[in-house]
């Protein structure tokens, strides 16, 4: 009876570590099933419109993807292929940890990837292969990939709040569109944080526009400063600086939007 008391126990535990192994399984898969799903879900996509190969390394792992836009005699392949791209390409680089939350939705690609400046690391960012010479287009061509990719569904639905920002440029943010001329953004700026507090970030070359939903925080305009509220919106012209910061419990919240030439 000893005995089989003690196989029930071990049984009971082998179960439980069954069990604990499927759901972590289950949470977080491997990065070719997950590229995978991308791939299959841009095939679908209706802003696949021009052929473009680019890389992917997860960790040490690298793939490619060959994407070929729809003809009139012929339908849309996106094909995902082990190993880096025979001709010199851009590629995205990150880590299964980071992959998988983006697979999950806690994140997008474009919010792992923000930096207030070139130098910064971030868990999801993009390089260049040696030898590889970008057009005139590779700007606009890299932002479609880099949102229509990394987007599954349609519409493609982008998340917002708090448990979605990264921190960066003195507070919390996350990325809803870029393309050349034009940004967009969700911002919060916890209590004690200070946007823009790094002097090179306060000036853009190009107008920003700041829309007020919740909260209340300090600006800094020019040298002036005064209070910025749920419900208003600011524009800051280009080569103006600006910074805010809060003081309040309350995180103060909004969206960002920067267009025109450079943004």
């Amino acid at each position: 009876m000893k005995t089989s008391k003690l196989t029930l126990k071990q049984g009971i535990i082998l179960l439980a570590l069954v069990s604990k192994t499927v759901m972590l399984s289950s949470q977080n898969k491997t990065a070719q099933y997950i590229l995978t799903q991308y791939a299959d879900d841009y095939q679908k996509d209706v802003a696949l419109t021009k052929d473009v190969v680019f890389g992917i390394q997860v960790d040490t792992a690298f793939w490619h993807v060959q994407a070929k836009a729809k003809t009139g005699n012929t339908t849309a392949s996106v094909k995902l292929i082990k190993g880096k791209p025979k001709s010199p390409t851009y590629y995205f680089k990150t880590d299964l940890e980071t992959l998988n939350r983006i697979d999950k939705g806690e994140m997008n690609a474009l919010t792992a990837s923000a930096k207030a400046f070139s130098t910064d690391a971030t868990p999801f960012d993009v390089e260049t292969m040696r030898g590889f010479q970008p057009d005139e287009n590779f700007v606009d061509d890299l932002f479609s990939v880099y949102f229509h990719f990394w987007t599954r569904g349609f519409p493609e639905r982008i998340p917002f709040g708090l448990e979605y920002t990264r921190f960066t440029h003195g507070a919390q943010a996350s990325i809803f569109y870029y393309q050349e001329g034009f940004r967009s953004a969700y911002f919060a700026i916890k209590k004690g944080q200070h946007a823009n507090k790094d002097e090179r970030s306060r000036r853009n070359p190009f107008p920003s526009l700041f829309v007020a939903v919740k909260g209340q925080c300090s600006m800094i305009i020019d040298g002036t400063t005064s209070l910025l509220s749920a419900g208003e919106a600011i524009l800051i012209p280009a080569d103006v600086s600006h910074q805010f910061y809060n003081d309040n419990d309350e995180p103060f919240e909004g969206f960002l939007f920067m267009f025109g030439e450079g943004a």
